[in-house]
């Protein structure tokens, strides 16, 4: 039996009151296999944000569960949210959300700012811009730097704590189709070398290079 490394539970998020609620999402039961490498499909509006934002815990959903190893996210207190967001689970957001007054280099060592940023941290986020091909950036400040070399340098910030988990949110939206296949390229990458991960995505090339599609509509799997 594959090693189970999220399991979804009745999972609903609702968003307005009474009479203006709207149920973004619901899914019954969805396990997802350590190793797993999927694309989360859809048109726009289905849910393919919320359900990635409550996999990573930037949101919490108003019924239902999510374990991961096992553990039910909703038992973790902040503090216990705060340390899966910075260790178990790598956001790659589609606006690459760098904040543009540091540089790559302090961008990518923001999850351990300001406690952690000593020497060993900052060599691995030197080496993870060297493995993405980003050499010699480390000092220039998103404003100098391409749209595929922001989304490199938000990719190198996911990777910096060596997170389990690797959700991407319209990862090549913003991108041209040779550095969106880049992208795509370094995705089945980090899922080769083990990272479970999952892609949200209109783009077909990444439904193409996942093991395993999953297809929203109206918040359901379908």
């Amino acid at each position: 039996m594959a090693d189970v490394l999220i399991s979804v539970q009745n999972l609903v998020r609702v968003y307005g009151r009474r009479s203006r609620e709207v149920k973004a999402l619901d899914i019954q039961r969805l396990d997802l296999a350590r190793g797993d490498f999927v694309a989360v499909t859809g048109p726009s509006g289905c849910g393919k944000t919320t359900f990635l934002n409550l996999l990573g815990a930037l949101d919490r959903p108003s019924r239902g569960s999510i374990f991961f190893e096992g553990r039910d996210l909703a038992g973790l207190g902040e503090a216990g949210l705060c340390r899966y967001r910075r260790e178990k689970a790598g956001f790659i957001f589609q606006a690459y959300c760098l904040i543009p007054s540091l540089t790559a280099l302090q961008n990518v060592l923001a999850p351990v700012y300001p406690r952690g940023n000593g020497r060993r941290m900052r060599e691995r986020a030197r080496e993870l811009l060297r493995r993405l091909g980003l050499a010699g950036v480390e000092k220039h400040r998103p404003g100098e730097l391409s749209g595929g070399e922001q989304q490199r340098v938000a990719i190198a910030r996911a990777l910096l704590l060596d997170p389990e988990l690797i959700l991407a949110d319209e990862p090549t939206g913003n991108l041209d189709s040779a550095t969106g296949a880049g992208i795509i390229s370094l995705l089945k990458d980090l899922n080769d070398a083990g990272k479970t991960v999952l892609v949200a995505s209109h783009d077909q090339r990444v439904a193409d290079a996942c093991g395993r599609v999953l297809r929203l509509e109206d918040g359901r799997l379908v």
